[in-house]
């Protein structure tokens, strides 16, 4: 879609639904309705239900131990803002409420990612908890009543952050957990999600989901690509809306998949077939659900961009990490088969 369309799109308060790639279809942005009065933290109240949801897709974390080998999960995103607060209401399906917990026992959780900086000249964080000079805050919510803004720049970085308003609130019923995320527009300190409608209309957002009952905490959860949020009415800005469209893979998938064989990929990566299932670099199962086609495409073009810091991918030198992986060397074509492939997988 040309800059021109997506601009008018979020200009006339209709939804520029960009593409994507290996998905059998298209998503939307998730609309902000903006409202005078402030949103409620009840998770049932009717204010939340009468919303139209956008359905988010949640994939397991298996980049980096510990991992999950639980199913991708779909959690329904509604919003709404005055001018002075944002709430995020979220709904998920989870067969049993885990509250509290204990030795060996572990509490549900969700968690909205943000980058602290994003719009025009800013790149997307690395969607496993930021990397370095790119940090991301956290609204964190458990089921136990837990509430706090968290901050990292990558795995194992994780830090809390001195309370800044933030307001969260969840409810189990009937096998669907639903918990609401309220906190103003503005904030102080250094590592905060920010907002201003006014020159902004567009953030992007991540999701993170943790079964307690599953055993999961920590890097264990299933977690979203970068998804869009959008204010209704906000300022829209024609170079972020078309940095938020994902081109369209223009590769084979087919050819792709044969290809990541013969260049040495199923050495390092697990990925569907692959019989070796190796644990030298990232699982690939589901690297198209969580990351953007120009992620992938960076990675193979410069490995130690942004660099995972999982157990034997990478080496240090002169203090900096080095990815194992060597840049692909092969022609044009052939990476964009590769890319579609990996769209593919989710």
């Amino acid at each position: 879609m040309s800059r021109l369309l997506a601009a008018t799109a979020i200009a006339l308060g209709v939804a520029f639904v960009p593409s994507v790639s290996g998905a059998g279809g298209s998503e939307a942005f998730a609309l902000a309705k903006r409202v005078a009065a402030e949103p409620p933290l009840d998770p049932a109240s009717p204010v939340w239900l009468k919303l139209a949801p956008l359905a988010v897709a949640l994939y397991p974390q298996t980049s980096v131990a510990p991992g999950t080998d639980a199913k991708p999960l779909i959690a329904r995103v509604r919003a709404l803002h005055t001018t002075q607060t944002l709430a995020i209401h979220l709904e998920w399906r989870d067969r049993a409420a885990a509250r509290e917990p204990g030795i060996g026992r572990f509490a549900d959780a969700a968690a909205l990612q943000w980058p602290v900086d994003y719009g025009p000249g800013h790149a997307l964080p690395y969607v496993g908890m930021g990397h370095a000079s790119a940090p991301v805050a956290l609204w964190f919510w458990r089921a136990d009543g837990t509430a706090e803004t968290l901050a990292a720049e990558g795995f194992g970085t994780l830090t809390r952050q001195p309370p800044d308003g933030l307001q969260a609130r969840g409810q189990w019923k009937g096998g669907v957990w639903r918990a609401v995320f309220r906190r103003a527009l503005a904030a102080e300190g250094e590592h905060r999600a920010r907002f201003d409608p006014a020159r902004s209309a567009l953030v992007p957002f991540a999701l993170a989901i943790w079964n307690g009952e599953a055993g999961e905490r920590d890097g264990a959860k299933r977690l979203s690509a970068w998804k869009w949020l959008r204010f209704e009415k906000g300022s829209a800005d024609e170079a972020y809306a078309e940095q938020a469209s994902e081109p369209a893979p223009a590769g084979d998938a087919g050819r792709g998949k044969r290809l990541v064989s013969e260049k040495g990929c199923a050495a390092c990566h697990v990925f569907p077939g692959n019989p070796a299932q190796p644990r030298i670099g990232p699982a690939l199962t589901y690297a198209g659900g969580i990351h953007s086609y120009s992620y992938l495409a960076q990675s193979l073009a410069e490995p130690s961009r942004i660099v995972v810091p999982g157990k034997g991918y990478f080496a240090v030198q002169d203090g900096k990490r080095i990815s194992l992986m060597p840049p692909f060397d092969g022609g044009e074509a052939e990476r964009r088969d590769i890319l579609a492939y990996l769209k593919s997988l989710r």
